[in-house]
C-alpha cells in the first residue's frame, strides 16, 4: 500500500487490526504515516485500542477452552448475518433513486468520436454515503470480534473459578463424610479443630479405636516445595507424637487419616506447616488445634 496515498476512510478501515498489532509492516506504516499528517479526527482508534489493556489484565486468568457448543451456535449465528445480509450483493443506485442490485456492464463499444471521461475530482454524495455505511459496518464488525474475545476469555475464566470452588467444596464434603463415618464406630472420640492465632485453618476429625485420627480441613495455606503439614497427638506432659503429613493444593483442603498411636480422650491433636517430611519435633507454626473427646456415656 502507498503511503502518501492512504486516505482517512482507509485508515478506518483497518483500525482494528492497528490496534491490535495484526497488519502487515507496510500497511502499519502507512497508517502511522496517515495519522501524523491527517487533521480529521480518529476516535476508533482510541476505542478500539482500549480493549487490549482489557485483555492484558485477564493475563492472571487461566485459559479454558468453550464448549463445543458455544462454537457452533456463534458460526450459525454468522451464517444467518450473512444470509440476511449478503455483502457480495452490492447495491447501485438506478435514475429514479431505488437501489437495484449491480451486475456486471457488457463492454460497451466505445464511438470513435467519443472522447475519454474526465476522472471525477471528488466522490459523489451517493459514493460518500456507501463509504461511510462500510466504514461503519467495518467498525461494528471489530467491535463486535473484539467483544466475543472478551466475553469468551470472561466466561471461560469464571466457569474455572466456578468449578474450582465445586470441586473444593466436594473433596471438603467427601472428607466430612468420612470423619462423621468413622466418630459413628464403637468407641472413637471426635475433636473439633480451631485455627490459632494467625492462621485461618479449622476443620473437624474423629479418633477411631486404633487412635488413628481422620482429618477433615479446610482454609489451610497451600504448601509449595517440601512443605507438609503434620498432625500430632500429644498426651498430658508428653512430648508431641507425629502420625502423618499431607501437601495442601489450591483449593486449600484436606482429608487425611494418620497412622494409629495412642490417643485417649483428652488428648490434643495438633497440625503444624513443616518445612518437609520426617520431623520428630514441631518445627513450624502450629495452625490448628483440639481436645479428643469421648461420646457422653449412655
Amino acid at each position: 500500500m502507498n503511503e502518501s496515498a492512504m486516505t482517512h476512510d482507509q485508515a478506518i478501515e483497518l483500525a482494528g487490526g492497528y490496534v491490535l498489532g495484526a497488519l502487515e509492516r507496510s500497511e502499519e506504516a502507512a497508517v502511522r504515516a496517515h495519522l501524523a499528517t491527517c487533521a480529521l479526527p480518529h476516535p476508533e482508534f482510541e476505542a478500539l485500542g482500549g480493549v487490549v489493556p482489557a485483555l492484558l489484565d485477564l493475563d492472571d486468568l487461566v485459559l479454558v477452552e468453550p464448549p463445543a457448543a458455544l462454537g457452533s451456535r456463534i458460526l450459525a449465528a454468522a451464517a444467518a448475518d450473512l444470509a440476511a445480509n449478503p455483502r457480495s450483493s452490492a447495491v447501485a443506485p438506478a435514475a429514479g433513486g431505488a437501489a437495484v442490485p449491480a451486475t456486471p456492464a457488457a463492454p460497451a463499444t466505445p464511438a470513435p468520436s467519443a472522447a475519454p471521461a474526465a476522472p471525477t475530482a471528488f466522490p459523489s454524495a451517493a459514493e460518500r454515503a456507501a463509504r461511510s455505511e462500510r466504514t461503519r459496518t467495518s467498525r461494528f464488525d471489530w467491535a463486535l470480534r473484539i467483544a466475543a474475545v472478551i466475553a469468551i476469555v470472561a466466561v471461560g475464566a469464571w466457569g474455572l473459578n466456578l468449578q474450582g470452588q465445586l470441586d473444593a467444596a466436594r473433596r471438603y464434603d467427601t472428607a466430612i463424610a468420612t470423619v462423621v463415618q468413622a466418630a459413628a464406630q464403637p468407641n472413637a472420640k471426635t475433636v473439633i479443630l480451631k485455627a490459632t492465632e494467625g492462621a485461618t485453618a479449622s476443620g473437624i476429625a474423629a479418633v477411631a479405636a486404633d487412635g488413628s485420627v481422620v482429618l477433615a480441613m479446610r482454609d489451610l495455606a497451600p504448601t509449595t516445595g517440601s512443605q507438609v503439614y503434620e498432625a500430632w497427638v500429644i498426651v498430658g506432659d508428653a512430648a508431641p507424637v507425629p502420625v502423618g503429613g499431607f501437601a495442601v493444593g489450591s483449593d486449600r483442603t484436606a482429608g487425611f487419616t494418620t497412622k494409629p498411636s495412642t490417643t485417649p480422650p483428652g488428648a490434643i491433636i495438633a497440625l503444624s506447616l513443616e518445612p518437609a517430611e520426617g520431623s520428630t519435633a514441631p518445627l513450624g507454626p502450629i495452625v490448628s488445634t483440639g481436645i479428643a473427646v469421648a461420646p457422653p456415656s449412655s
